[in-house]
């Protein structure tokens, strides 16, 4: 029997199986933790779709520097979202 409130909605998406879905769905919101205050300035998180992470990007030079970061960022990512198996960061 689950103790709080979270570990039921745990216990209920990993029954459903919508944990990891409902888990990428979250890097929405972390975004602008994981990233900083100057990123996130640059950058709107769109949408999460099969394991892929799409962001908008204001300016080429802010992309060109996700692109040098994007492996750091996605293991943030994962490791904040206990491993949503967020795959691929989209750059758009």
């Amino acid at each position: 029997m689950a103790k709080t409130l979270g570990q039921a909605i745990d216990k209920m998406l990993r029954k459903f199986d919508i944990e990891k879905p409902v888990r990428q769905g979250e890097a929405l919101f972390i975004w602008d933790e994981v990233v900083g205050k100057t990123i996130s300035n640059h950058t709107t998180p769109e949408k999460v779709s099969f394991g892929k992470l799409y962001i908008k990007v204001d300016s080429p030079v802010w992309r060109s520097e996700l692109l040098f970061r994007k492996d750091e960022i996605l293991g943030k990512i994962n490791k904040n979202l206990n491993n949503a198996n967020i795959k691929e960061i989209v750059l758009r």
